[in-house]
């Protein structure tokens, strides 16, 4: 069964359990945390980063296909132990340290990141199979692995400054390598080739929905000033 055609969340059939219910209540949270950075104390609403973060993932995979659970584990692990990598040798991003905002760390590194990296990718798949179409030619393919992979960097860009003010993590020299976003453009290319076949990664509405909604949040977090 298909994310579209599931009732809801886990297959709940109540109404707590459908899309415009659950992405009504992630883009609420959001915009709630903008306000509460805004207008409250930025200190305070950004420490409870990794329950929302937590919250979204729980949504997302809630609309997915639990036959794909290996495929995410997969995927989540792979991306960390590159930035496990990156942070103990600055390969291939360049220097950087995690704060410790986004959860505890194994080898200097959160968890959370390669559940951060899942998020993104299938949000990202979610756009470029809707931008891209259905054709499974291999120019298709490619260009789908490209869009996808651009829309990464694209957050990225926006979520760069925003992660360094708020703590998540901090660049050597305070300067942002050019790297980074080559580096960034290969992985999420490679992994959205090699899941280009599993449906269910590509046509999920949820992480789609999620993609707008963190790129939303992160350009308010650019532009509107911190409350402390």
């Amino acid at each position: 069964m298909t994310p579209s055609s599931k009732p809801g969340a886990f297959g709940i059939q109540k109404w707590w359990g459908s899309m415009a219910f659950c992405l009504g209540l992630l883009a609420f949270l959001h915009l709630a945390g903008l306000a509460g950075v805004v207008v409250y104390d930025a200190n305070i609403i950004l420490n409870l980063t990794v329950i929302n973060l937590l919250f979204s993932a729980v949504v997302v995979l809630g609309f997915g296909n639990p036959e794909d659970a290996w495929r995410w584990a997969l995927t989540a692990y792979v991306t960390y132990s590159v930035e496990v990598i990156g942070v103990q040798t600055g390969f291939p991003f360049g220097s950087y340290t995690y704060g410790w905002r986004l959860g505890p760390h194994i080898y200097d590194t959160p968890p959370m990141i390669g559940i951060l990296w899942l998020m993104t990718l299938m949000g990202a798949m979610y756009w470029s199979h809707k931008w891209v179409g259905d054709k499974d030619t291999p120019k298709a393919r490619l260009a789908k692995a490209a869009v996808t992979a651009t829309l990464m960097v694209a957050l990225d860009i926006i979520l760069e400054p925003v992660a360094t003010q708020a703590g998540f993590w901090t660049w050597e020299g305070d300067h942002i390598p050019i790297k980074n976003y080559i580096a960034w453009w290969v992985i999420a290319f490679g992994l959205a080739l090699a899941w280009r076949k599993v449906h269910s990664l590509r046509t999920n509405r949820a992480a789609g929905l999620l993609f707008l909604i963190q790129a939303a949040f992160f350009i308010g977090l650019l532009l509107l000033p911190w409350k402390s």
